[in-house]
């Protein structure tokens, strides 16, 4: 089936949101469920994307398509844009607890942050996500940064094969901060991948 990578449009944003959804296991229901009442977590993501001038940004999309049908995305970016990035309001501050393992992960500031890959339940096992990771990898590169980095729960053994499988390797690991929504609990891993420029 023929597969094309684009840029991401404002008409993507629902799907980016779901698939971020499904690619950050749980952890994006956990931090925004009920931020606004009665609002669908789903159309909460929607906002995150939708808004200009920070990391989370539709424009640091990419989607992948098959047949000419949204399959899946991905958001990444250089790690040094998020020094000027602004934080989302959203995040209720009782939640702020959930983001430890990830401050005591901090990515290098001269890095490629691959934040999501994530597809459509349909379009899983079929080589998707290594095509996405690849864009990330080709992404960090036009911008003459040689390392990709992300984070990833110890306990999601499909995406941690295909990322060590692609050359990845372990920098750090701190214990996840248990909630209902996540899908997993132990360790969050913070692996980066150097390449050539």
């Amino acid at each position: 089936m023929p597969t094309t990578i684009r840029e991401a449009q404002v008409k993507d944003i629902p799907h980016l949101a779901y698939v971020s959804l499904q690619a950050t296991s749980g952890l994006f229901d956990a931090l925004y469920e009920e931020s606004i009442p009665g609002r669908e977590t789903s159309l909460i993501v929607e906002h995150m994307f939708s808004r200009l001038n920070t990391t989370s940004s539709y424009l640091n999309c990419r989607i992948l398509e098959v047949d000419g049908k949204v399959a899946g995305g991905l958001h990444g970016f250089p790690q040094s844009e998020s020094e000027t990035s602004v934080g989302d309001p959203l995040i209720r501050r009782d939640r702020f607890s959930l983001l430890k393992p990830f401050y005591e992960l901090p990515v290098p500031k001269d890095s490629y942050y691959i934040h999501s890959v994530g597809l459509y339940q349909e379009h899983r096992g079929q080589g998707y996500g290594r095509k996405l990771m690849l864009e990330a990898e080709e992404l960090a590169k036009s911008l003459q940064v040689n390392t990709t980095s992300l984070h990833v729960f110890q306990q999601n053994t499909q995406a941690l094969t295909l990322y060590q499988g692609m050359g990845y390797i372990e920098t750090g690991r701190s214990p996840v901060v248990p909630h209902p929504s996540l899908w997993y609990d132990g360790q969050l891993l913070l692996l980066e991948k150097t390449m050539a420029v």
